[in-house]
């Protein structure tokens, strides 16, 4: 800017005689207090500029190599970087007290005195200092134009006009130093259009907006001297042009400042809008007392009026309930750490539908306040259907340019790109919500660096590569949650049972809430109860949770796809035995693996919160994720393959021998039915009457469920043992003992003779009496139901009439 770069310097800082001064805002040199010294090569002198630009700081010889070579070094780069620094200290006299080694790297160690930019950047500390004590304006302008005065043209320029366009860390490094020296710009032609005549300001103005044509800021500073100096007609001209601009090269319409000032212009305000910050009303005292009704404002208020943070976050729900105890954990976690040292990172994650991107939304709305330079939202479209994950490179630019960096001037490689983010965060306190996450490395280029910001991080993974990040995991909304969330959906006078019924078949999912109620304010026929009764088929529930595009499958699929061959696979056995828990030892039966590689499975599809853990070593399917894999072509593959029989024998054969065991221990004689001695089997230990009995009442659920798709199969003989197992189980732990007559079994030695569906039928009823003795009611409806249903052609897909 012509105009500041010919002020007078005062309070500059100068060189001790006979001292260096390395200078780099401009053309690199090295002067010897008035003499410039040579440099020696052209390898020399970028290393030379990669350390000025980064005065201070450790550069090892491969980050210096790639500032000289980019990508594309010999292999003798770390040697040649090495030859040049000792060349630069052959060739200026005194470099050697500067130029320092630190182990195999090095450094430039420098103060004001011997650096242009280290002086700059101190200029602009002493600038904020003074703004934010209230010094006098023209005191701040002095110091603006000193710090100003430091640059003899663009930074490294002679440097940068012989670089490749794609070794971008020497071109990267003074784009962030030329982004500082544009705001401290910016401060200076505020500042001089309030103290001085706005025409005054136009020409240096125009030479920005030349340099920096996408610039709203700048733009606008320029509409508002041109009004303020008499000239309407070239403000709104200059307004239109940037609008068209904008459209042409971006698709986007002005940003609200550059309205705002387009506005005040119309309106005659732009004298009111430079020192209130946003157009003043007229003062209707004024005017009513019949004092000049032109269009007059009233007079502009002392000071400027803060500049609004950035905010690109969406509307949190309207109809957000529940979920205290997470929403406290997430702002107790982060006030507690916002007075740590560093970034904060807090990881939400969930399956799909579990309301993790509502939960931050909430969270981020209520922090906004700790976060006064801007609040940034992101969506990384992780798990999206139809669309693929974000990459950092695409996320960037649009966090810049949401921090006001024009388009032209954000550089196109991804190291250069976050370069720049953390400069210009630097010293913000900023609160980033990146929603829908995949992976670590989409998010690590993404973080703000400054002490004090807060990143909220939304994902269906675990993210445990993320050093630092405290775990959020969001879990299914409790019975009380979803009864709250129903009644603000639905209203409160609803049939109680109908709720209760349909809260059960949601899964404490809020996704699968909010399509049920959907689904009913579009259909104004139905009933809830009506509705219910659709859900209670368990084949098409998942088909029923649908509104528009919104679908539970349509959620999970982007999670199945992102599993392994054998991930896949694993989850369509799974789903053989929905909503029952299950150890290592139970799915190894199941998958037909070992233990270990079970539980590998098993972790990894935890990791990808496609399985829920209810306790340590214990893992379950929810019930709509079991409905969703039943549509997986893998399913229907493993149906027609004969592949559930087999899994279900296997599980069938496991259960009988942990059972058979649990029996001895428990005192029951063998009678030489005992099965179990398969030897692929993998067995726990179980040596005690404690484990005997604690594995069977961990068990009991997936048992339970063998034994009714034992029906399915046929597999009557071994499931009327494993009955008779769990019956005796039962009666050990104290319950009533068994009446032959009620449970209609043949007997010998007090055994149930074994084969065929009566005795199959025969323990389960048998079964379901002691079920009911001791409380368990809906197992032994489940039960008796199994035993009553019409019978079931052997292969009928998984969902089909089984209660």
């Amino acid at each position: 800017m012509d105009g500041t770069a010919r002020v007078l310097r005062p309070g500059r800082m100068t060189t001790r005689e006979g001292g260096l001064r390395f200078q780099v805002l401009g053309s690199v040199a090295v002067h010897r207090g008035d003499s410039p010294t040579r440099l020696p090569s052209t390898v020399a002198r970028r290393v030379l500029t990669a350390l000025m630009l980064s005065p201070g700081d450790v550069l090892s010889t491969s980050r210096l190599a790639r500032a000289v070579w980019g990508s594309c070094g010999p292999a003798t780069a770390s040697n040649q970087v090495r030859k040049a620094v000792a060349q630069l200290r052959q060739a200026i006299p005194g470099a050697g007290d500067y130029l320092l080694t630190d182990g195999p790297n090095y450094r430039l160690n420098v103060g004001a005195a011997e650096s242009d930019l280290v002086e700059f950047h101190q200029r602009r500390l002493r600038i904020r200092k003074l703004t934010e004590g209230g010094a006098d304006e023209a005191l701040v302008i002095q110091e603006l134009q000193t710090a100003l005065s430091l640059f003899r043209g663009r930074v490294a320029a002679d440097v940068i006009d012989d670089d490749d366009p794609e070794n971008g860390l020497i071109r990267s490094g003074a784009r962030v130093v030329e982004e500082r020296r544009l705001a401290v710009q910016k401060e200076l032609i505020t500042l001089r259009l309030r103290s001085s005549p706005p025409s005054l300001v136009i020409g240096d103005l125009r030479d920005l907006v030349a340099q920096h044509p996408l610039a709203e800021d700048l733009r606008a500073q320029l509409v508002l001297a041109l009004s303020l100096s008499g000239r309407q007609a070239d403000a709104l001209a200059e307004y239109a042009e940037i609008r068209t601009l904008l459209r042409d090269e971006l698709g986007i319409d002005p940003d609200h400042s550059l309205t705002q000032v387009h506005e005040a212009v119309l309106r005659g305000d732009a004298f009111a809008y430079l020192w209130a910050g946003t157009p003043l009303r007229y003062d209707e005292q004024h005017t009513s007392a019949g004092q000049d009704t032109s269009r007059r404002h009233t007079t502009p208020r002392a000071q400027e009026a803060p500049v609004r943070a950035p905010c690109t976050l969406p509307h949190g729900l309207t109809d957000f309930v529940g979920r205290r105890e997470e929403v406290d954990t997430l702002l107790r976690t982060a006030q507690a750490c916002s007075r740590g040292s560093g970034p904060l990172l807090i990881c939400v994650d969930g399956m799909g539908g579990i309301g993790k991107t509502a939960l931050a939304l909430h969270a981020a709305h209520r922090l906004a306040q700790d976060y006064p330079d801007g609040q940034f939202y992101v969506d990384l479209h992780g798990f999206s259907p139809c669309e693929r994950p974000r990459d950092p490179a695409e996320v960037l630019p649009v966090l810049l340019r949401s921090l006001g960096t024009e388009a032209a001037r954000i550089p196109a490689d991804l190291d250069s790109q976050a370069a720049m983010w953390r400069a210009l965060l630097a010293d913000s306190r900023v609160l980033l919500l990146l929603d829908n996450a995949a992976s670590e490395a989409q998010i690590a280029p993404l973080l703000p660096p400054g002490n004090g910001s807060l990143t909220l991080i939304t994902s269906r993974r675990r993210l445990y590569g993320l050093d630092g990040a405290e775990p959020c995991p969001v879990s299914r909304m409790s019975a009380g949650d979803a009864h709250a969330l129903i009644e603000r959906l639905l209203g409160d006078e609803l049939d109680p049972d109908a709720t209760e019924r349909l809260i059960a078949h949601c899964g404490g999912l809020p996704l699968a809430l909010r399509l049920a109620a959907a689904k009913l304010h579009s259909r104004p026929a139905w009933t809830l109860s009506h509705l219910v009764e659709r859900l209670g088929d368990v084949r098409g529930r998942t088909s029923e949770f649908q509104a528009g595009d919104r679908s539970v499958r349509s959620m999970l699929q982007p999670s199945f796809d992102a599993l392994t061959e054998a991930q896949r696979r694993a989850l369509c056995v799974l789903a053989l035995v929905p909503d029952a828990s299950m150890d290592t030892y139970e799915a190894a039966a199941l998958l037909g693996t070992s233990p270990t590689e079970a539980e590998q499975l098993l972790e990894g599809l935890l990791d990808v919160n496609l399985l829920e853990q209810p306790g340590i070593g214990s893992y379950s399917l929810h019930g709509l994720v079991a409905g969703a894999t039943a549509g997986m072509a893998e399913c229907e593959q493993l149906l027609r393959s004969g592949e559930r029989r087999s899994a279900l024998r296997r599980l069938l054969a496991y259960h009988l021998a942990v059972s058979t065991r649990s029996c001895l221990l428990l005192g029951r004689p063998d009678d030489g039915t005992g099965a179990g001695h398969d030897t692929g089997l993998h067995l726990p230990e179980i040596n005690s009457r404690k484990e005997a009995t604690g594995i069977c009442e961990r068990e009991s659920p997936a048992m339970l469920a063998v034994l009714c798709r034992s029906r399915h199969e046929e597999f009557f003989g071994p499931a009327a043992q494993l009955a008779r197992n769990l019956r005796f189980v039962l009666g050990a732990d104290g319950c009533h003992g068994l009446d032959d007559e009620e449970n209609g079994g043949e007997h010998e030695g007090g055994a149930t003779v074994p084969g065929g569906t009566e005795a199959y039928r025969a323990e389960l009823l048998g079964l379901a009496a002691d079920c009911r003795r001791t409380g368990l009611l809906e197992q032994s409806a489940t039960l008796t139901a199994t035993v009553l249903s019409p019978a079931v052609p052997r292969g009928t897909r998984w969902g089909e009439p089984v209660p």
